[in-house]
C-alpha cells in the first residue's frame, strides 16, 4: 500500500526537474488554560514563523476592478533549499498548506489570521476551478502560481487521497471559525460530501478508503491515519452544522481506527490491505500513533506514544527524535514526526497532569527540532528540515530529504504552542 504520498517526494523528482523554478488558537480544552510548553516568543518559534511569513506575504491592497497580483494566487512552497531546492521542486502539498493555516491560527495575531486567510482563499479558488474532482483537492499544486488567470488550478499531482482532503477540511473549518466567513464553511461541506460519496466503504466496518490515485484509479485500501483525520473533520462539521449525519460519519471513522489497535503491542496498525478488511501489519508508522492520540485523547490508547518513543527512536549526531516507521532508517531523524510526537506528548501531559513526565519528553524532542532548525545541512535558521540528513529511507519505498519543509515547520510551531489541530470538542 502506497501511503507516503505527501511527506516524501522522490516520486516527483522527475516532474520537478522538468518544471521551471519560479522563484484563534486550536488547542485542547485543557491546553487553553495552561501555559504552552514553549512560550510564543521563544526564538525557535519566532524564527519558524519568519520562515512561513516569507512564503505567505501579506497582500498589498488591490483596487476594485484590478486583477489580483500573481502572489495572491500562490501557495507556500513545501520544500526549500537542499536537494529539492536544487532541482526546482516548486510544489505546494495540500496537507502542508493546511498545516500552515493551522499554525498561523494557533498563534492567532491579526497578521497571522490574515496570512492564514490568504492561503485559505487560494485553496477555495482551486476547489472552485476544478470541476473534475467536484469539491476535492489535488494532493499538490504548483506553488509559485497555483491558480492561472482563468481561475484554473496548476496541478502538480493528480492524486486526491483521503487524508489530505480531511486536513484541508479541518483548516477550512478553522478559518470559518476564525474569520466567520461562510465561503470556508461552504467549501468544507462540499469537500466532505464528495469525500463521503467517493470513499465511504462498507466492507467490514464502515469507514473511508484511500481516495483517488495519480492515475485516477480508486484506492481501495483503508488507512488508520486517513480515518483519524476524517474523525476530526466530520466531528467538527457535526459541531458547526448540528447535522447528525456528520456525527455518524465521524463515529464510523473512529470505530475503524479503534479496530486497528493492537493491545498486546500497544500500537495502532497502519490500516488494511486492498481488500479493505485484512489488517496491514507491516510497517508500523509513527503518525498512526501520535495522530490517533491527538484526535481520540483516550487513555486506553495513550501507550501508542510510548511505543513510538521507544520503538521508533532515531539519532543523528546531537539530533534525537523518531523515524517514519519501524523499518525506516534510525540513523537519521524524521523531524516532522518528531514534532508530531512532541505535540501529542504535550497534549497528553495536560490530560494526565504530566503523570509520566511527558512535558519534559516533549521539550527534549523540540530541543532537537530547534537544533536542526539552527544547524541542519541546509539551515537558514528559520525553516525546520523534513529530516536531519538527506536520504532517510522511509520504510515505504521512498526517501525523505533534509530540505526545509513547511509541514515540519508548522508542526514544530503547533507543538511548541501546545496546540492540537486534531482536537475534537467533547
Amino acid at each position: 500500500m502506497a501511503r507516503i504520498e505527501r511527506r516524501t517526494v522522490l516520486q516527483f523528482a522527475a516532474l520537478a526537474a522538468a518544471a521551471p523554478f519560479v522563484a484563534h488558537g486550536l488547542r485542547t480544552e485543557s491546553a487553553v488554560a495552561d501555559a504552552p510548553l514553549v512560550a510564543p516568543s521563544a526564538p525557535g518559534v519566532d524564527a519558524a514563523f519568519a520562515f512561513l511569513d516569507a512564503l505567505v506575504p501579506l497582500a498589498e491592497p488591490v483596487l476594485p476592478g484590478t486583477p489580483a497580483p500573481p502572489a495572491s494566487r500562490a501557495l507556500p512552497r513545501s520544500y526549500s533549499r537542499g536537494y529539492l531546492g536544487s532541482i526546482g521542486f516548486d510544489v505546494a502539498f495540500s496537507y502542508d498548506c493546511a498545516l500552515v493555516v493551522l499554525a498561523y491560527l494557533a498563534r492567532g495575531s491579526a497578521a497571522d489570521v490574515e496570512r492564514a486567510t490568504t492561503v485559505g482563499d487560494v485553496l477555495v479558488t482551486l476547489q472552485e476551478g476544478d470541476a473534475e474532482l467536484d469539491g476535492l483537492f489535488r494532493n499538490s499544486y504548483m506553488a509559485s502560481l497555483s491558480v492561472d488567470d482563468a481561475g484554473l488550478p496548476r496541478i502538480a499531482s493528480h492524486a486526491a487521497t483521503t487524508g489530505n482532503q480531511a486536513w484541508v477540511g479541518i483548516a477550512l473549518l478553522a478559518l470559518h471559525s476564525a474569520v466567520d466567513d461562510d465561503r470556508f464553511l461552504v467549501a468544507a461541506l462540499r469537500l466532505a460530501r464528495t469525500v463521503v460519496s467517493t470513499t465511504y466503504d462498507d466492507r467490514g466496518l464502515p469507514a473511508f478508503s484511500g481516495g483517488r490515485g495519480e492515475d485516477g484509479r480508486v484506492l481501495t485500501w483503508r488507512s488508520t491515519e486517513h480515518n483519524t483525520d476524517c474523525y476530526t473533520f466530520f466531528s467538527e462539521l457535526a459541531r458547526v452544522t448540528a447535522d447528525a449525519e456528520w456525527a455518524d460519519r465521524a463515529a464510523d471513522a473512529r470505530a475503524f481506527v479503534e479496530s486497528l489497535w493492537v493491545p498486546e503491542g500497544g500500537y495502532f496498525l497502519v490500516g488494511t490491505v486492498d481488500d479493505g478488511v485484512t489488517p496491514n501489519v507491516h510497517p508500523i508508522a509513527e503518525d498512526a500513533q501520535s495522530w490517533t492520540y491527538l484526535a481520540l485523547r483516550d487513555p486506553a490508547y495513550a501507550g501508542s506514544l510510548d511505543w513510538a518513543a521507544e520503538h521508533l527512536a532515531a539519532h543523528d549526531g546531537d539530533v534525537h527524535g523518531v523515524t517514519v516507521c519501524h523499518v525506516a532508517s534510525t540513523d537519521k531523524v524524521w523531524l516532522e514526526g518528531t514534532a508530531h510526537l512532541a505535540a501529542a506528548l504535550t497534549v497528553r501531559s495536560t490530560e494526565t497532569g504530566d503523570a509520566h513526565g511527558e512535558a519534559a519528553q516533549a521539550a527534549a524532542l523540540l530541543d532537537s527540532v530547534w537544533l536542526a532548525q539552527a544547524s541542519g545541512p541546509y539551515a537558514d535558521g528559520m525553516g525546520v528540515p523534513s529530516a536531519s540528513s538527506d536520504n532517510l529511507d522511509s520504510g515505504f519505498g521512498d526517501l525523505v530529504y533534509s530540505s526545509l519543509h513547511t509541514g515540519s515547520t508548522a508542526w514544530a510551531i503547533i507543538a511548541a504552542l501546545g496546540a492540537n489541530p486534531l482536537a475534537v470538542v467533547r
